[in-house]
């Protein structure tokens, strides 16, 4: 293995391109290798360079960067993660299922470009990349996991199995991970509902409040999710008829 991880920056506005470019040098181990401005000659460069890092805008003067990726995504035959960044958050669904590897919003804050190289070096040589071509995996059949940024400052790992559910801190304005450990972890404010049903398809949204593991799931009883151990004292997740109609819809097949 390198010394150091190549990156490529496919970015049409210089300023953002060069904020980034600033970021990573504060990373001795991540060498920017070029910066392109649109998608024409990004996509030589990519297949050019062959990053082990791509950071990709969303929206770029030809096509989405989802476009881009989905005309590359055939001929990359190397291991490469990439990150979407966008000044728009609306874009986040997409960018995850488009398998891109982490998401970061303009302007950069530098907490979470932390999160994102830290899973970077955690993950790039465990795991499979999206473009890996000798074993494709679907993210939500393996075990997978999530680092967090604790009010400390400090990151954690957690285990995607190890949350039993979800529930909104109204008075806090951001969701909150109950843990296997009775632990209650708090995600950033701008983690949303979406965002959480859409990283682990056994995350489910039961009410405006509460998105369940539904591995932990055994009934539902009065309008109250009856979860398996350690959960089973749990009485405060309840289900609304919005949530419950979406469930029955997904997962009722008898």
């Amino acid at each position: 293995m390198s010394n150091y991880y190549k990156v490529v920056i496919i970015d049409d506005e210089n300023a953002s391109a060069k904020a980034l470019v600033k970021e990573l040098s504060r990373y001795p181990r991540f060498h920017v290798d070029g910066v392109a401005h649109d998608a024409e000659s990004g996509k030589d460069m990519i297949m050019r360079i062959m990053p082990d890092l791509l950071f990709l805008d969303v929206e770029l003067p030809e096509m989405y960067g989802m476009e881009l990726l989905a005309e590359i995504k055939d001929s990359v035959n190397w291991s490469m993660r990439v990150v979407f960044y966008t000044a728009h958050d609306k874009y986040l669904i997409n960018a995850l299922r488009n398998s891109a590897f982490d998401f970061l919003l303009k302007p950069i804050d530098k907490k979470e470009f932390e999160v994102v190289i830290s899973r970077f070096l955690l993950d790039y040589e465990s795991k499979t990349s999206l473009f890996d071509k000798h074993e494709i995996i679907n993210a939500d059949n393996k075990e997978s996991s999530f680092m967090v940024v604790l009010p400390t400052g400090e990151m954690r790992m957690i285990k995607s199995s190890d949350v039993g559910f979800f529930r909104y801190a109204s008075d806090r304005k951001l969701w909150e991970a109950v843990l296997v450990t009775d632990e209650v972890v708090p995600l950033r404010r701008n983690v949303s509902a979406e965002f959480l049903c859409a990283y682990n398809k056994n995350y489910i949204q039961v009410h405006q409040s509460y998105i369940i593991n539904l591995d932990f799931l055994v009934m539902i009883h009065d309008s109250t999710c009856v979860l398996c151990p350690p959960f089973e004292n749990i009485k405060e997740v309840t289900i609304s008829r919005k949530y419950k109609k979406n469930l029955m819809d997904h997962f009722c097949i008898f």
